[in-house]
Formats: structure tokens, sequence, C-alpha cells
């Protein structure tokens, strides 16, 4: 089997555990907040994006930090919504954020294997930069404080921002985090971008897989993210905050990850 194919069969089935769900509430707008597109010229098509807004945003003037999950349907939406406000309202260790989820993603916006296959992650990327993040600038409150959340095959992004543009997004949190059949491309371009190592300062990253994934076998990504991290701990050090956990109990997409990301993204900046 080639690599192409095994990439192609691979992308269907990671795809599949972040796929939209098929049934659409009539009541998204009481649930979730508001349904939005953005007419992409970088892209050259439109995206559709969920925006939720915190509950006390139409009772202040302030600001708010922004969650930009790369993949997002209606119950996904509504797993990151529910676990915000628990940090956020319950145990008040971070503030009220707003909430971006990306609903139409295609394979080759999120998976760069190579050279040739990164311009169309490229691309998305520039389009979160360009586009994205000044329209949702634009329009709501925002502070500087963002936040990027990758799961699956979208964690393949997140870290790819991470290594190459780390100064876009504040965190990043990488949920069953791999570098499926590209672990000596993402190799290359981290050593190259780590001796640049001052635009690293500050930021955040939070890595996770769970030790019952089926995949692992395949795609080795336990010990493709225990080589990156000791490769961020060498090359980086205390310039970052950095965390790679795993979950003994958990198979693909481990469902504490993105509770235990933000936790350790906010408990971390009551410690500077």
């Amino acid at each position: 089997m080639t690599k192409a194919i095994r990439v192609y069969s691979l992308m269907i089935i990671l795809l599949g555990f972040i796929a939209p769900s098929v049934i659409y509430g009539q009541d998204i707008n009481m649930k979730i907040g508001l349904r939005d597109s953005i007419k992409s010229e970088i892209l050259h098509n439109s995206r559709k994006i969920m925006i939720h807004l915190p509950d006390s945003y139409s009772k202040s003037s302030k600001s708010y930090p922004v969650m930009y999950q790369v993949k997002g349907d209606t119950a996904s939406m509504l797993e990151v919504i529910s676990t915000v406000n628990r940090l956020a309202l319950g145990e008040e260790i971070m503030p009220e954020m707003i909430i971006v989820a990306i609903e139409t993603v295609s394979g080759k916006d999120v998976w760069p294997t190579d050279t040739t296959t990164a311009k169309g992650v490229n691309d998305f990327q520039a389009f979160f930069e360009k586009e994205l993040i000044p329209y949702i600038g634009k329009k709501y409150r925002t502070t500087d404080d963002r936040i990027l959340y990758g799961q699956s095959t979208t964690a393949v992004f997140t870290l790819y921002t991470f290594i190459t543009k780390p100064k876009l997004f504040n965190s990043y949190i990488a949920c069953s985090g791999a570098f499926p059949f590209c672990e000596n491309y993402f190799k290359e371009i981290s050593l190259k971008s780590f001796q640049q190592y001052d635009k690293f300062n500050g930021q955040k990253i939070f890595i996770t897989n769970g030790l019952k994934d089926p995949l692992i076998a395949q795609v080795n990504s336990l010990q493709q993210m225990t080589d990156f991290s000791n490769l961020v701990k060498e090359k980086l050090g205390n310039r970052v905050a950095y965390k790679y956990l795993t979950y003994e109990n958990e198979g693909h997409v481990p469902f504490h990850s993105l509770f235990d990301g933000l936790k350790f993204i906010y408990q971390t900046n009551e410690k500077k």
C-alpha cells in the first residue's frame, strides 16, 4: 500500500470521529448561539461557522478571549460550551469566553504530510490569520487571548500551527495528537522553527492521547508525541508551558482532554 493510499484511508477513518452531526435542531440559536458563514478569498469558498457568546456578553461591555475549535458540529459545540461554563462559572478558574467552531473542514485543510501537501494547510492557516480572526474581532468584543483546539485530524493542524506560527494563538490544545504518516516532515519543520526560539516565549500547548486508542499501533502516536515532547523540552525549555497527558482507560479523542487542557492553560497563567 502506497503512502498516499494509507493517508487517504486513515483520513476517512479519523474524519469520522469529528464528522458533523446529521441532526441539526432548529433551536440552535437558543442552545448554542449563532450560525454564520465567511466567504473566503484565500480558500475560494465559503466556510460555515458557529459562534457562542457568553451569557454575560449582552450584560456587560467587557471583552472576551476566544477559543477556536478547528472543526465542530452541534453536539461537540455543546460539549465545549458545557466544559467552558463549568470551569468559568462553576470552578471559576478561567474567564468566560467566546467560542467559534468551523463546521466545514476538509482533510487538505488540516493534514500536511510533506511540503507538497502543506499548501492547503498554509492556506487554511492564512484563512484564520487574515479572515476569520479579524472577522470575529471586528464583529465582537474580543481580547488578544486566543486558544486553538483540535482533535483527531484537526489536532495535526493544531500542532502544525504551534510549530510554524506559534504567535497566531496564545494556547494550543491537541486532543489525540499525532503525526500520521508525516513524522519525518514534522520533525524537520520543528527543528527548523525551534531555532527561532524567541517567537515561542510565553506560548502554551497541551497534548493528549488515550492508551486504548485503536489507531496507536497504526500511526505510532505515543512514541511520536513522546519524541516531540522531548524535542520541545530540549529546544524551547521554559520558554513554553508544555504538557503531554495520556489517559489509561480512554480511546481516541479522550473525553477529559479539553477540561484538563483549559485547566492547565489558566492555572499556568495564575502561576506567572
